[in-house]
């Protein structure tokens, strides 16, 4: 980095001389607990090389790595001394732990803001494990009982799971158990009392899925709502129900028989609403919301996604934010782990004539809408993104740059009439980069 314009920030930091070796290890513990860093000792504030006693330097490098070694577990790091406009500087370069690994310093846990070190307490410190995966609220212990399980909805799940295989006499707390659902002593996990509870809402009230239905197209005037407070499979039942009862139906007709036809594809319904209950952050105190609208359905899901998945790696990574829980429903055939769930929604978005779904993260929350096909009276398009619709009537699918060569723009302007096409509901994508190109939806 050119030292005339590098500046502190997120992952460097100034030091003209080190006083505070304590400091030291706690910027290196929150390099190593964000994204790595460097600290860059003989700097002066604004970046400027002031150098280093040479004398000094040999004992200087010997104190940072004891200010490292405070760190548990030691972040891979390196010490240098380097030459600078003629000056010697030291370069103290920490890399970032994996994902699902954390450090402390002195039995705390700092992260980089900017040019800040924090230290995690109170609800950023739960938000951080969790994040990490280190803490997982389907794991954690609950304060309900034996008592509070409905033994019936645990012979129900282990007959669809396994017919014929129940043991009698049956007993629960080794039922449990066995499930990983509970201790040896009988203390209930958190996921027992999502899918077994008497009343899951007692113990897990941001379990609950609200769903509404709004009049037009703006989150107006309700038509009908219901709060689903059950167990995540009973939940998953009220919420099918309440939406197919508030979305249109047609009828199909193949020959002699008729078909009822949502319209919005039943797989990506059901779909969507195992991945809300499964992958929700149940920390989180706020409950999956589902809104139907004149033009579109949405679901939004408390939680941002794990780190190491964006968005446009949905439908290629599986990552399981409540393992116990994604287990349970995966062992019901209902979730299958394989990162297809996705591409199945897109397919039958596809197949049914309708737009992709949109994926968004807003703050703390994820949201998917799905568009029905009256969505395009929304976004009108222009007249050279209809000469571009209309070429690609003709060859059933384009990539960026013809649509350039053909209508005579630039690559950009091509790029941005597509693009406006996908989210007016014309066009969808397929493929990444160079490889991309863009299908017509009939």
């Amino acid at each position: 980095m050119n030292a005339d314009h590098r500046q502190e920030g997120q992952e460097l930091e100034f030091k003209r001389a080190v006083r505070d070796f304590n400091d030291v290890g706690q910027t290196v513990c929150a390099f190593a607990n964000t994204s790595g860093g460097e600290i860059l000792i003989g700097v002066d504030d604004d970046g400027i090389s002031i150098g280093l006693d040479e004398s000094r330097l040999d004992d200087l490098q010997l104190r940072l790595s004891g200010a490292v070694q405070c760190v548990s577990p030691t972040p891979l790091h390196n010490i240098q001394v380097e030459k600078e406009e003629g000056k010697s500087i030291i370069r103290l370069k920490v890399r970032a732990l994996a994902t699902d690994a954390f450090c402390t310093h002195n039995g705390l846990i700092y992260t980089r803001s900017g040019s800040s070190n924090l230290r995690l307490d109170g609800p950023a410190l739960m938000q951080f494990l969790a994040d990490r995966q280190l803490l997982q609220y389907d794991f954690r212990t609950s304060e309900e009982t034996l008592m509070d399980i409905d033994e019936k909805k645990i012979r129900d799940y282990l007959l669809k799971r396994s017919p014929g295989a129940m043991s009698d006499p049956f007993d629960l707390q080794d039922a449990l158990f066995n499930l990983k659902l509970a201790t040896r002593n009988g203390d209930l996990r958190n996921a027992a009392v999502l899918m077994f509870s008497n009343d899951p809402r007692r113990a897990v009230p941001q379990s609950e899925i609200r769903l509404v239905r709004f009049a037009g197209r703006e989150p107006v005037r309700i038509l009908d709502r219901l709060y689903a407070d059950g167990t995540i499979l009973d939940n998953l039942s009220t919420a099918e129900a309440f939406i197919f009862r508030n979305i249109k139906v047609g009828l199909r007709i193949e020959g002699m028989i008729s078909q009822d036809v949502p319209e919005y594809p039943v797989a990506a319904i059901r779909e969507l609403l195992i991945n809300a209950v499964v992958h929700r952050d149940y920390f989180d105190c706020n409950g999956i919301q589902v809104s139907i609208f004149d033009d579109r359905l949405e679901i939004v899901n408390p939680g941002r996604l794990l780190p190491g998945l964006s968005i446009s790696a949905l439908g290629s990574i599986s990552i399981q934010r409540n393992p116990l829980l994604y287990g349970l429903l995966r062992e019901l055939r209902i979730v299958e782990g394989m990162a297809t769930g996705i591409p199945r929604i897109r397919s039958v978005m596809m197949e049914a004539g309708l737009p992709d779904p949109l994926f968004e993260e807003k703050g703390g929350f994820f949201k998917v809408t799905l568009l029905n096909s009256s969505a395009r009276e929304l976004r009108p398009i222009t007249d050279r993104q209809k000469k571009a619709l209309q070429v690609i009537q003709e060859k059933g699918k384009i990539t960026t740059g013809e649509v350039s060569f053909m209508l005579s723009v630039s690559v950009p302007t091509a790029y941005n009439d597509l693009q406006a096409l996908e989210r007016a509901g014309y066009v969808v994508r397929k493929g990444q980069g160079r490889g991309s190109h863009y299908l017509l939806i009939k």
